[in-house]
């Protein structure tokens, strides 16, 4: 009976290290769930390349899935990586998943960093204590950008008007929201531009060259097309292209992602304009929430990272490829962790140009 009651003692004392001891050995080594709207889109292959690279470097288990551009599988992924659990969540909230993804992970204490799409609450709230932060592009920006540069290339008809097509992204997420946003304030001082027709591409390459075919046959009139992002705009040019017209001189197409073909589009005078580079919020997000899970919490006032993007015409190709050869800004992520580096600085920055 005594050695009974001695050993009962032990197992009670060491039932708590035992059940802690996987997460502590998981943190020695986090491992970090990722879930991407669509693989479909390069631009989510370049933002998941990215993040693979400093999971490398910082020493992290990444787990990507896919949601293949469905609302179920986006939250099936969050249910499965919960489930799993991972230490970790990065997802980019489409279709109005925000708050169930991060009740999912709430309930499990898994700290969550929501990227490229947000929603209409803050982090770091009482609400969602553990949604940590968003990385995001300041997608308003630049969709004034990206229609300022093609309203200005354009010339106007024979009754002093600019006709354009849009392709919007896809419906109800706060990227294509605020893009749009940009095109209307830019509309606003433009009275001279005409919207023909307006269509959603879905952010990928083939539904949008699909839709922008029809919006075309109906409005050969229009002579430029603003393009929610890079594998948008590759739909359109295709398009175009189909149909017998000379992309850039024919129509004018202007577009945002800075993805490597689209560069090259750029370089050839397909494309006008283009302005990206926050594929790189992954990487950003992945730095932020390592920190997190190893004891370094988002400050409050980087809790919100709305990014500035690059912008990129035909001639400042030669100056785009010596700043940022195939496409990379040098970065270090163990310099940019508070881990690796005490008094590192925010792991987001603005893309520039060196000249």
């Amino acid at each position: 009976m005594i050695l009974k009651r001695i050993r009962n003692a032990i197992l009670a004392l060491a039932a708590p290290l035992l059940l802690a001891s996987p997460a502590l050995a998981s943190k020695d080594k986090p491992v970090i769930g990722v879930v991407v709207p669509t693989l479909a889109a390069q631009f989510w292959n370049n933002y998941v390349d990215f993040m693979k690279k400093g999971a490398q470097e910082l020493g992290v288990d990444l787990v990507v899935l896919n949601a293949d551009n469905k609302p179920d599988q986006m939250v099936k992924s969050l249910e499965d990586l919960v489930a799993r659990p991972v230490d970790g969540i990065i997802f980019t909230p489409y279709w109005a998943t925000a708050a169930r993804g991060l009740t999912l992970a709430k309930d499990a204490d898994i700290p969550v960093i929501l990227t490229d799409s947000y929603p209409d609450f803050a982090p770091q709230t009482s609400r969602f204590p553990n949604y940590k932060a968003f990385v995001g592009p300041s997608d308003q920006d630049a969709g004034r950008q990206m229609a300022e540069a093609l309203f200005a290339a354009m010339q106007p008809d024979a009754n002093g008007k600019k006709v354009i097509g849009v392709v919007n992204g896809t419906a109800g997420t706060s990227v294509a929201i605020d893009r749009r946003k940009g095109l209307e304030d830019a509309l606003k001082s433009h009275p001279e531009v005409v919207v023909a027709g307006e269509v959603d591409g879905n952010f990928v390459r083939d539904t949008s060259q699909t839709v922008f075919e029809s919006l075309y046959q109906g409005h050969p009139e229009i002579k430029g097309v603003w393009a929610a992002n890079g594998g948008t705009a590759t739909g359109v040019m295709t398009a175009l292209k189909n149909a017998g017209k000379k992309p850039g001189k024919d129509v004018v197409v202007v577009a945002m992602d800075l993805n490597p073909e689209n560069v090259d589009a750029v370089k050839n005078g397909d494309l006008l304009f283009d302005i990206g580079g926050h594929w790189l919020q992954g990487g950003f997000a992945l730095v932020m929430l390592y920190d997190e899970i190893k004891g370094h919490p988002v400050p409050k006032a980087q809790d919100n990272v709305k990014l500035k993007l690059l912008p990129l015409t035909q001639d400042r190709i030669a100056q785009f490829q010596a700043d940022f050869p195939a496409g990379v800004p040098p970065y270090d992520f163990k310099a940019h962790s508070r881990v690796y580096t005490p008094e590192a600085a925010a792991a987001a920055f603005e893309l520039k140009y060196s000249k």
